[in-house]
């Protein structure tokens, strides 16, 4: 038997699960536990006492849920998926990364336009525009002939270069809103106005040899 608490941390013994909801108490007053334990006062510690032995109604009570281990071993899996998922599943569906603008113009009863994936997985218009169910269908259905639109324009590239030739150890440049800072291995060695690099997201970090390889 093994105790799941309200943010799903799962704890292996109910001692456990007693000590951290101790930790969460200013002090025993208002402890949900306080008139229960009463009959254990004798006993040296009486609240351990009390939760080993009535582990169920003493998790209740603390906000904990008790779980077989099987369903432990779901939730941890679960979780695991959860950390190792990077972006949103319709990515790797689309074959596309998260924010990385990209065109579809084989729409049977449309234009071209141009479309990204946000955050939590919505394909989104880039000029604003609505996206209707029919367009997320024939994305979805037909993700061969998504148009993928490079990253890096001519002038970045440019730019980038000349960085490389004016600081031959820069390695990155790193998104820190007004300045981008260029980095070599270990140190800041310079800093730009986020103008220069348009298309470098908020906060992010990105090597220059990256930016080089492509051009719009």
């Amino acid at each position: 038997m093994k105790f799941r608490s309200k943010t799903g941390e799962v704890v292996l013994t109910i001692d456990e699960a007693l000590e951290q909801f101790c930790d969460s108490k200013k002090d025993c007053d208002y402890c949900e536990l306080r008139e229960l334990v009463q009959q254990y006062a004798g006993t040296k510690k009486p609240c351990h006492e009390y939760v080993r032995a009535n582990p169920y109604e003493a998790a209740r009570l603390m906000g904990y849920e008790v779980v077989e281990d099987d369903k432990v071993v779901e939730i941890d899996q679960v979780k695991k998926e959860e950390t190792n998922m990077d972006k949103p599943r319709i990515c790797d569906v689309l074959g596309v990364e998260v924010n990385e603008n990209f065109k579809f113009n084989d729409f049977p009863f449309d234009e071209c336009k141009v479309y990204f994936v946000g955050t939590d997985g919505e394909i989104i218009n880039a000029k604003g525009g609505s996206v209707t169910g029919g367009e997320l269908c024939y994305i979805i259905n037909n993700p061969d002939r998504i148009i993928h639109k490079p990253r890096w324009t001519e002038q970045e590239v440019e730019r980038a270069k000349a960085i490389k030739v004016l600081y031959p150890e820069a390695d990155n440049l790193n998104e820190c809103d007004p300045q981008i800072k260029v980095l070599n291995t270990k140190f800041v060695i310079a800093t730009l106005d986020t103008a220069l690099f348009p298309s470098l997201r908020p906060g992010e970090s990105v090597k220059l040899d990256e930016i080089i390889g492509g051009t719009e």
